[in-house]
């Protein structure tokens, strides 16, 4: 017969587990979309931008006339840390791991449904993002790298600086994607999301941010698909 003990600590893994399982199985379950929006000034151009619909970005622009079927590769660029008067804190460390953390995403989600590529060529969409903080916004310094991805593990933004807080709990992304060669605008948007802090005591709050930048990756990877008119692969 079992122990007392070992039956408690089995107990424990199995809600541990169904937890686990809980947060991968909601998405993006810790945050939720914002009612507005402000825009940093890296997509330069907005009046092209109009309000989503249902779980689409606060601000959106498809080119529903471009031939997105003939897009086979991806190149897409290092992500950026853009900086308000409020933000302007954060650590150059820090914002290196986010950045680098939404790039792998990026590249995780994308290269389920095309190839992704360094160089511009035929063919080819370039995409470019960056995590803002709000109006009036200005790129950090050092922060643009191409990095190798990697395995990411959960919750690996849990040692992040207490000064980085300003953006813990909400984030910001605005992203774009052009034809590698002609620079023609394919898409872009514009979207925030806040934590609901579902799992608070379970995660750290930089759980917030990473589901966010996850939740962005995948979204973006699934209307490329949905423009060229494949099925998203099913995890």
């Amino acid at each position: 017969m079992l122990s007392n003990a070992y039956m408690r600590a089995s107990s424990a893994v199995a809600v541990w587990s169904i937890a686990l399982l809980a947060l991968f199985l909601a998405g993006c379950a810790t945050t939720t979309q914002t009612r507005s929006v402000e825009k940093s000034g890296f997509l330069g151009d907005y009046s092209m931008l109009e309000e989503g619909e249902g779980d689409e970005a606060l601000l959106l622009y498809v080119d529903e006339g471009a031939d997105w079927a003939s897009y086979d590769k991806v190149r897409i660029d290092s992500v950026t840390i853009w900086t308000s008067e409020a933000t302007e804190d954060i650590e150059e460390e820090d914002a290196q791991v986010l950045s680098d953390h939404f790039y792998n995403a990026l590249h995780e989600q994308l290269s389920k449904i095309m190839e992704v590529t360094s160089t511009p060529g035929p063919n080819t969409l370039r995409l470019r993002a960056a995590i803002t903080g709000g109006e009036d916004a200005a790129v950090v310094g050092n922060v643009i790298t191409t990095v190798v991805p990697q395995l990411r593990l959960l919750a690996t933004l849990g040692g992040l600086a207490t000064k980085t807080a300003v953006f813990v709990g909400e984030a910001t992304v605005e992203a774009e994607i052009t034809d590698s060669i002609t620079n023609r605008r394919l898409a872009a948007g514009v979207d925030r999301r806040i934590g609901t802090k579902t799992f608070r005591g379970m995660f750290s709050d930089w759980a917030d941010m990473e589901a966010a930048l996850d939740y962005w990756a995948e979204r973006i990877a699934r209307r490329v698909a949905s423009q060229k008119g494949i099925e998203f692969p099913k995890d």
